[in-house]
């Protein structure tokens, strides 16, 4: 069947009645609209290609949702519902319970990450007090609310951000690094 000679609305019957190259031309041919509509976006923790898949979901919820009698163009329809689509991904990426996933940094990052944070003053001197063989030690000894704070400590986060994490004030969090020194200072 010679989709390009039929309209939207047309191959859209085509797929419902069980014809599944029409909805793979449909994909095919508004490709272009979801590189069009990325086109500026930006979401913390996604890249360019979440956003091409969700243009996709997005073109897929079109086409399955497209009322074919409404006389409503689908070009429109399906413009809608790929912008819908990349914004709830913008909106996902905003949400709190994301926010430790999206400031993580990747691994090629890691390397500057490791650079940038020897500038608090806390880390460096729990890394000269700590060495790879004594971490296990430490990690035995403290509290759970020490634990959690050494372990962020350790991962590069700053004595503020870990008070955010948390949700504790950044000067129980002072006090938690000082017992943790304690400990350590002891272990060694």
């Amino acid at each position: 069947m010679k989709y390009s000679k039929l309209s939207d609305e047309e191959i859209i019957k085509a797929y419902r009645n069980g014809d599944l190259e029409a909805v793979d031309f449909m994909l095919r041919k508004y490709t272009p609209l979801i590189y069009k509509s990325h086109n500026n976006r930006y979401a913390a923790g996604c890249n360019r290609d979440d956003f091409i898949q969700e243009g996709f979901i997005g073109l897929l919820s079109a086409i399955n949702q497209y009322d074919v009698e409404s006389g409503a163009s689908f070009y429109t329809f399906a413009k809608t519902c790929i912008n819908n689509s990349m914004n709830k991904l913008i909106q996902k990426s905003l949400q709190k319970k994301n926010q430790i996933l999206n400031n993580s940094a990747s691994l090629e990052e890691e390397q500057q990450l490791s650079e940038d944070v020897l500038a608090d003053p806390a880390r460096i001197v729990l890394s000269k007090m700590i060495n790879e063989d004594t971490f296990d030690e430490v990690e035995n000894v403290l509290s759970k609310g020490e634990l959690d704070v050494y372990r962020l400590l350790r991962e590069g986060y700053s004595t503020s951000e870990i008070a955010d994490i948390l949700d504790k004030d950044v000067k129980s969090v002072d006090n938690s690094i000082q017992r943790i020194k304690s400990k350590a200072r002891k272990l060694n």
